[in-house]
């Protein structure tokens, strides 16, 4: 803690009285700061690939958005007004407190869902539209296939639970793919609608009151403000909060509230969701690298993930009639 008091007390001039670490966060550290102006919240960032330019696109993002009335915590800035400071090989990042309680995937109450999709239609409304390129085709089953069996190998004889997780995912997903017709993929509609997006909209990145209202997003260095499509940033809410079919249902209802989208855009968000996991390695082949802080945490949440995936795509038809009616 001595760092952070010198760093918080030279660049922030803030004084520290005690720091307690937050269990949030598997790319950075978080603390609860209490100096002699009061009670904020600090990270130090430890991941070197983590851009810069990307990070701070999303603080000025989340400041702009608080200005117009969005629950982004307030961003403390260094003496000399930098909103991410950079010294000694890490990055830190100073807010104000926010008050409330994250949950992690699979979690999350009922009454605090459709919350979270109204807060995150709400964010599109107010980032606005604009042009985005088109979204790529997915891969075919047979490129997908091909994909799922080199990491299969990769994951053999490893003795790590999640080994055994990743194996049993793999082979799921490889025995499905076998089985589709080659041209499944070019007939499927891709996203077409975007403009601003958050990037990473998880249950993990937002606080909540007790009420199930939202207290705030704090999460916002994972490339905020950067063009993409919606359907993106909402296909990844689903999947990385593992929702199932009920409660996506509920927080797209509450998103389409603050945003509509037409019926096309969910018949693609269906196909993302239940096809293009299907056909993509997504996470599991980061595993190897153990580029997270907290590796038990991750390799839990990441289960979570990575189970729903052929369930899902078996409920193809259910999750498309569904989010489209």
């Amino acid at each position: 803690m001595d760092q952070l008091a010198l760093i918080l007390r030279e660049d922030y001039g803030l004084t520290l009285h005690s720091a307690a670490h937050i269990d949030y966060g598997i790319w950075e550290e978080s603390f609860r700061i209490e100096t002699d102006r009061g009670r904020f919240f600090a990270k130090r960032f430890l991941r070197k690939s983590r851009q810069t330019e990307a990070m701070l696109r999303g603080i000025q993002t989340s400041q702009q958005l608080r200005e117009q009335g969005f629950p982004a915590p307030m961003v403390i800035p260094t003496r000399s007004g930098a909103l991410l400071l950079e010294t000694g090989g890490k990055r830190y990042q100073v807010t104000e407190w926010a008050e409330g309680r994250s949950y992690h995937p699979g979690e999350l109450p009922l009454e605090a869902v459709a919350p979270m999709g109204a807060l995150l239609g709400r964010l599109h409304r107010l980032l606005g539209p604009a042009e985005v390129p088109p979204a790529p085709p997915l891969p075919s089953p047979a490129e997908a296939l091909r994909e799922c069996q080199a990491l299969l190998e990769r994951y053999d004889y490893r003795p790590e639970p999640f080994a055994a997780v990743a194996r049993e995912v793999l082979e799921g997903q490889i025995a499905l793919l076998a089985r589709l017709p080659a041209g499944l993929s070019a007939d499927l509609p891709r996203p077409r609608l975007g403009g601003r997006v958050f990037n990473s909209f998880w249950v993990e990145q937002l606080l909540f009151r007790p009420d199930g209202s939202v207290s705030a997003l704090v999460d916002w260095t994972d490339g905020a403000g950067r063009p993409g499509h919606w359907c993106g940033d909402l296909e990844l809410a689903i999947h990385l909060s593992a929702f199932d079919l009920p409660t996506a249902c509920r927080f797209l209802e509450a998103y389409w509230s603050e945003n509509p989208l037409p019926g096309q855009e969910l018949v693609a968000l269906a196909a993302e969701l239940c096809y293009g996991y299907l056909a993509s390695t997504n996470f599991l082949s980061g595993w190897f690298a153990r580029p997270y802080r907290r590796m038990a945490d991750w390799e839990a949440t990441a289960a979570l993930w990575h189970r729903q995936i052929v369930p899902r795509f078996l409920a193809w038809k259910d999750w498309e009639s569904a989010l489209v009616g």
